[in-house]
């Protein structure tokens, strides 16, 4: 085989493996979510009288909402989330008024950033207040979707002292990102989740003195500057302050 050929088809791979790597993420917002491959949305219940009439409404039967949400009792408590999918007519709806999520190119190595529209960011990682500060504060409006930065699985889903509501999600290269201070938890534990994927909701749970989502990047349990890894951001405040993108 000629030479030429050879540097052809090495070009043609390497070209290949790049668009192999690229893939285009939907984010979850306030109005459409997805769960278990479901399209569909979180809502808060107050008794099963309730969700059938929101399943209803959403075009799913209450058997296939207590299926996907693992609830076998059917018993819902005051203040409940429950996820009810979405039927394919309402989804058409939805469309139909202009409704859907909105989509971004990453690679299947890239974290995202959890919040969308992110201004400012109030806290870094590293010393503050005499202690380590292990992550970032992203100031933001009570119950505003909070995005797996990275697809994954979930290993933490509980209440943790100081951080509040906390969810935690491991990725490849040992690689684990953490959400914490959450008005609400969606995913549990063994949950695999999909980059974009709304997994809790912004609040100020644990030792916290505003709303606001506290955000790490870990590798093999050590905190990294998250900063270094997410997108560049060119509309966040005190940007010079705070990174020097390059």
């Amino acid at each position: 085989m000629k030479k030429s050929s050879i540097c052809i088809i090495a070009i043609l791979l390497c070209c290949w493996t790049a668009l192999a790597a690229a893939e285009r993420v939907f984010i979850d917002n306030t109005d459409i979510h997805e769960y278990k491959g479901r399209l569909g949305k979180w809502t808060m219940m107050g008794s099963s009288s309730a969700l059938v009439q929101v399943a209803r409404e959403f075009g799913s039967a209450p058997d296939e909402v207590y299926a996907i949400n693992e609830n076998p009792a059917r018993k819902i408590g005051q203040g409940t989330y429950v996820f009810i999918p979405f039927s394919d007519s309402y989804l058409e709806k939805l469309s139909a008024r202009g409704i859907s999520r909105t989509p971004i190119e990453s690679t299947d190595d890239q974290f995202i950033w959890p919040l969308e529209d992110v201004r400012n960011i109030s806290s870094v990682l590293g010393l503050r207040g005499g202690r380590f500060h292990s992550g970032m504060d992203i100031p933001a409006q009570r119950g505003k979707p909070v995005c797996a930065s990275m697809e994954g699985r979930v290993i933490c889903s509980v209440y943790l002292a100081g951080f509040g509501n906390t969810i935690d999600v491991e990725h490849r290269n040992n690689f684990i990102t953490r959400y914490s201070h959450l008005s609400a938890n969606f995913v549990k534990k063994g949950d695999f989740v999909r980059k974009g994927q709304i997994v809790g909701l912004v609040g100020s749970t644990g030792i916290s003195t505003g709303n606001h989502l506290h955000f790490e990047i870990r590798c093999n349990d050590i905190p990294l500057d998250p900063l270094d890894f997410l997108p560049a951001n060119d509309g966040l405040k005190l940007l010079h302050t705070i990174k020097n993108w390059k």
